[in-house]
């Protein structure tokens, strides 16, 4: 079957959920609501999924959509395809140059038997049988895919996984798992000061907030070693704050939190509104603890 782009399988699943619970025509806003697309949107899409034979429609006030029995035999055997931000391969939690194009998931309905194929481009000879492997979260099912290589062919361009664990990261806004209240730091602090404060809340780091609230930086304890090591026990929080602060909005998937966290190589941000107001701090600690399983993204 034709693979389907991300949206297309995102309002196709949602569909299926939704005519699941309620066994009744599904209305346009109903997936519209569920997965937070616009009506119009989903409406165009759908007529789409219904030239393809996956969703039937009644027009009229009592109508709506209900996925057809092709529909269901697509979900219980999907092919996954990360059509716009291809997805890496990564062995062990080093990053490869290999690049996933699709994902056949095997086996689905026996949970001790996942196998995973997939379809690359790059140089298959760099990995072996028996490397610990990772891909995800993909864009459609937010899928993460932890495993072991069984085979590698480099002419097919397909590599087979045995599959230890699979998780799908949950849509969940930021705002939502923020660990504790914010405790903020000011620039003329000294490091014995502002290591105090970080001792007694039990936190690793805080930001720097200067007049007006306006964030001028990010500490954390790693910063107060470097700077003890060097001997400077009279600094001050300016003099060692790490100015390139990476923030992420309030009303964000935690996914993009995730995501920010990887490219940047740390292990917090600093939550904003929609007035770039700093409202509280969502560490790596808080996302593995509202997701259960999460912990293989970072290899701990």
């Amino acid at each position: 079957m034709q693979n389907l782009s991300s949206t297309q399988r995102e309002i196709l699943l949602a569909l299926v959920e939704l005519y699941n619970k309620g066994k009744k025509m599904i209305k346009s806003k109903e997936v519209a609501d569920m997965i937070g697309k616009d009506e119009g949107t989903v409406r165009n899409i759908i007529l789409g999924l219904k030239v393809l034979g996956l969703v039937e429609s009644k027009p009229g006030p009592n109508g709506g959509y209900i996925p057809t029995l092709k529909a269901y035999e697509f979900i219980k055997n999907p092919s996954i395809s990360p059509i716009l931000d291809k997805l890496s391969l990564y062995r062990g939690n080093v990053e490869t140059d290999i690049k996933i194009d699709n994902i056949e998931l095997l086996d689905v309905t026996n949970p001790s038997g996942n196998k995973v194929i997939l379809k690359v481009t790059g140089d298959l000879r760099k990995i072996r049988p028996g490397d610990p492997v990772r891909l995800g979260p993909t864009p459609y099912s937010r899928l993460v895919v932890d495993g072991v290589v069984i085979n590698a062919d480099d002419s097919r361009k397909e590599v087979l996984i045995d599959v230890k664990r699979m998780i799908s990261v949950p849509k969940e806004k930021v705002k939502n798992i923020i660990g504790r209240k914010l405790i903020t730091l000011k620039p003329d602090m000294t490091l014995k000061e502002a290591s105090m404060v970080l001792y007694k809340e039990g936190i690793r780091g805080a930001p720097v907030l200067g007049e007006g609230e306006k964030v001028l930086g990010i500490i954390t304890t790693a910063d107060i070693i470097k700077a003890f090591f060097e001997g400077k026990y009279d600094a001050k929080v300016s003099d060692y704050m790490k100015t390139d602060v990476i923030t992420i909005r309030d009303e964000e998937d935690v996914l993009e939190a995730i995501r920010k966290m990887v490219i940047y190589n740390v292990g917090r941000l600093l939550v904003v509104d929609s007035i770039q107001r700093v409202i509280g701090i969502v560490t790596r600690t808080d996302i593995l603890k509202s997701i259960a399983g999460l912990e293989l993204l970072w290899g701990v």
